[in-house]
């Protein structure tokens, strides 16, 4: 993926911006303590996981709370 060149033709602007999405699929990743189970000794917290919610403060939410965990078990 790091060789993989792609160009952006246009953008709709700041008013259109929302969401990225993508990441670890939460079912490769263990909730208690944000590891990725196919690769021991590797978390993710925040936007590295597959998680998406409503505009609105819950992905601040969710980026502390899943640090906080990772933080903790790493």
């Amino acid at each position: 993926c790091k060789g993989w060149k792609l160009e952006v033709l246009q953008a709709h602007g700041f008013e259109a911006a929302q969401v990225c999405s993508g990441g670890v699929d939460i079912s490769d990743i263990d909730p208690s303590t944000m590891e990725v189970k196919k690769f021991p000794g590797l978390y993710v917290a925040g936007e590295l996981a597959d998680v998406d919610g409503p505009c609105g403060g819950f992905n601040l939410q969710w980026a502390w709370t899943s640090g906080a965990i990772a933080g903790e078990n790493c």
